[in-house]
């Protein structure tokens, strides 16, 4: 009997990149272990970040709403072969694909079959509904695809943990021809087939990142991730329990409760009610570690100068945060943080702000993956003091989901030599909510009975 697994049926905007995975019922009836002396090993090599980005990657689908329980992984080296459409681009992005996975040195390597009976990996290139045909696609799923991006979907068979075939299927829409946006859902595509079955948005540049961004790559953090997953020491079918139980101390999303009470003493000056109004309907949302903020509209020069300074001093307050500048695009991305600035007469108010947040939930961790501020400024009443500080609150106030007191509006920051200074207050409370040992999605009833513990 088999069962069935299936990886989000999110679209993108550009590249719509789902991932299914066929997996027998037939499973050992113990459960793999590590030794301690392989576990230390592990430990000592793999960095923290490596561990956490595992667990949501490997043990997550999609819009599953259940965690996956077992890891999968190719105990051969597996051979693919083009099916369909075998035009110059589409065997130049496979045989790219295959060289960047085999300089990886992993165990296991890549290479294209001799014919399409010997395949363990069958790829497929065509229109849109030979693709639907060829992974044997539902009314359902087949209603759900957005004709106008490109589309890729895998299926994999494994028995026992160890995957045994695969089958990928992929669509170009011709309203875009970016060579490098197509080569990236071949690569993508491949590399989960290899195991890799969930996305995150813990990291925008990260091949896994599950939302658009043209610019994501296979990047350092995703290699050391297939590294660990093909570390002999890890037996294919090993659990998700072993995996929480054997590195409960680095994963933050294990232990929690304890974690977070923990860190709560060291920062005792912090007022709890602070942190409970950084809930956003019952979870604590945040932006990733690493978030882009573009910009549009008429900006003055000004405006670019308080940004960077905030900029500045925001990254200094945690490690969590990096906050850079980006290229702003013709159409608007789903992710980072968008100011947008208008110049307007006819309004009351010298300046009136807008701030849409928007969450993604399809991943291990719900996050907050987009602010779109809108800072629309009265011509006539031009108040340049005023004008900068909304700036400022607006920036703050994307990365911490709490109301903005109006009665507070100076208490935020002081300017020092052109140096913008958070005041401990919110400084403190920007470090807490970005440390690590509060994951995202964490719901505040979990955190009501925290703060009930402490005050014991």
């Amino acid at each position: 009997m088999m069962l069935l697994y299936r990886k989000s049926q999110l679209i993108y905007w550009i590249l719509g990149i789902y991932f299914l995975v066929i997996l027998a019922g037939c499973l050992r009836n113990h459960e793999s272990s590590i030794s301690a002396k392989n576990l230390k090993q592990l430990k000592d090599k793999y960095k923290i970040a490596t561990l956490n980005y595992f667990y949501e990657t490997v043990f997550h689908e999609d819009f599953s709403v259940e965690k996956r329980n077992n890891i999968l992984k190719w105990n051969s080296n597996p051979t693919i072969a083009i099916v369909g459409n075998q035009y110059g681009d589409e065997i130049r992005y496979v045989k790219r694909a295959i060289t960047e996975i085999n300089n990886l040195n992993l165990p296991i390597k890549c290479t294209l079959a001799d014919t399409n009976d010997s395949a363990s990996i069958r790829i497929f290139f065509g229109d849109l509904k030979k693709v639907c045909a060829f992974l044997k696609l539902d009314s359902v799923s087949i209603s759900e695809i957005d004709t106008s991006s490109h589309f890729g979907q895998g299926n994999s068979i494994s028995y026992n943990g160890v995957i045994d075939e695969a089958y990928i299927g992929i669509y170009y829409t011709d309203k875009d021809l970016t060579d490098s946006t197509r080569y990236k859902i071949v690569l993508e595509e491949i590399v989960q087939s290899l195991g890799i079955v969930g996305d995150s948005y813990s990291y925008p540049s990260s091949l896994f990142f599950e939302n658009i961004n043209p610019a994501k790559s296979l990047t350092p953090l995703d290699v050391d991730v297939l590294s660990l997953l093909y570390e002999p020491m890890i037996p294919a079918n090993y659990t998700r329990q072993s995996f929480e139980t054997n590195f409960s101390d680095e994963l933050y999303g294990v232990n929690t409760r304890q974690k977070i009470k923990n860190l709560l003493e060291k920062y005792p000056q912090i007022s709890h009610n602070d942190i409970e109004k950084c809930f956003t309907k019952g979870v604590l949302l945040k932006h990733p570690k690493e978030t882009n903020i573009y910009l549009y509209g008429p900006i003055q020069k000004e405006d670019s100068l308080t940004i960077k300074r905030a900029i500045l001093s925001l990254n200094e307050i945690s490690p969590n945060i990096k906050i850079k500048l980006a290229q702003s695009t013709d159409i608007e991305l789903p992710h980072g943080i968008v100011l947008v600035f208008r110049q307007l007469n006819h309004q009351k108010e010298s300046i009136r702000v807008t701030n849409e947040a928007i969450a993604g939930k399809s991943c291990m961790f719900q996050k907050l993956i987009k602010n779109k501020i809108v800072l629309s400024f009265n011509t006539r009443k031009n108040d340049k003091e005023l004008r900068q500080r909304s700036i400022i609150d607006a920036l703050y106030f994307s990365l911490v989901q709490m109301p903005r007191e109006q009665s507070r509006t100076n208490e935020l920051f002081k300017v020092k030599e052109s140096y913008i200074v958070f005041t401990p207050r919110y400084a403190n409370l920007l470090k807490l909510i970005y440390s690590n040992e509060f994951i995202d999605g964490f719901e505040q009833s979990d955190f009501m009975k925290i703060k009930l513990s402490v005050f014991k």
